[in-house]
C-alpha cells in the first residue's frame, strides 16, 4: 500500500506561489498609502475625490504651506506631506470674465483653542460633488482647476492660460 503526500517540488511551488501573492497584495497596498507622497497640483482633484462620499472634503494647508491637513466635514482627520514645499512662488488666483485673473484670498482657519492660522491653500470638494475653482501660479506652470468635471489644465504661465479662458469664453458668446 502506497502513501499518498505531497513531493518536496509541490510544497515549493506552493511555498512561491504564496510568496508572489503575498508580495503582489502587499505592493498594492503600499501604492494605496504612497497616494499622498505622491501629490502633486494635477492629482490633487483626483485623491480628494477619492476621498469624497458627500461629504465635505479638503486639503488645507497653513504656515506658509510647509504644513498642510486632510479635513473631512471640518474635522482633521490626517496631516498630508506639503506637496509644494519646493515651490519657491505660489500665487493663487480666480478668474473673472471680465476683468481676467484676480488674486485670491484664503479665509484663515480657527483652531479649537479660537487661534487664528494663515491658510496659503484650500481646495475642497463640497457635499453636492462641486469643488473649489481657482488658479495656481508656480515658478514654472499655472494650473487651472475648473471643477470635478475637467481634468486640471497646465500652463507654461498665467497670461497662457487667461488667453485660453478668453477663447474659449469669446466661443461661448458667439
Amino acid at each position: 500500500m502506497q502513501k499518498k503526500a505531497f513531493t518536496l517540488i509541490e510544497l515549493l511551488l506552493v511555498v512561491v506561489i504564496i510568496g508572489v501573492i503575498y508580495g503582489l497584495v502587499i505592493g498594492s497596498m503600499k501604492k494605496m498609502g504612497n497616494k499622498e507622497e505622491n501629490l502633486d497640483f494635477l492629482s490633487l482633484p483626483v485623491f480628494l475625490k477619492s476621498l469624497h462620499q458627500n461629504n465635505r472634503v479638503a486639503l488645507t494647508c497653513i504656515d506658509n504651506c510647509r504644513s498642510c491637513g486632510l479635513y473631512i466635514d471640518g474635522e482633521k482627520v490626517r496631516d498630508i506631506p506639503p506637496f509644494m514645499r519646493d515651490e519657491r512662488r505660489l500665487s493663487f488666483w480666480r478668474f473673472d470674465a471680465n476683468l481676467g485673473a484676480q488674486e485670491l484670498r484664503f479665509t484663515p482657519l480657527f483652531d479649537e483653542d479660537n487661534r487664528e492660522f494663515d491658510v496659503c491653500f484650500n481646495f475642497e470638494i463640497f457635499e453636492d460633488g462641486s469643488s473649489s475653482e481657482m488658479i495656481v501660479e508656480t515658478k514654472k506652470y499655472s494650473y487651472d482647476y475648473r471643477g470635478l468635471t475637467q481634468k486640471v489644465a497646465q500652463y507654461d504661465s498665467l497670461q497662457e492660460l487667461e488667453e485660453s479662458r478668453q477663447v474659449e469664453l469669446q466661443e461661448v458668446l458667439q
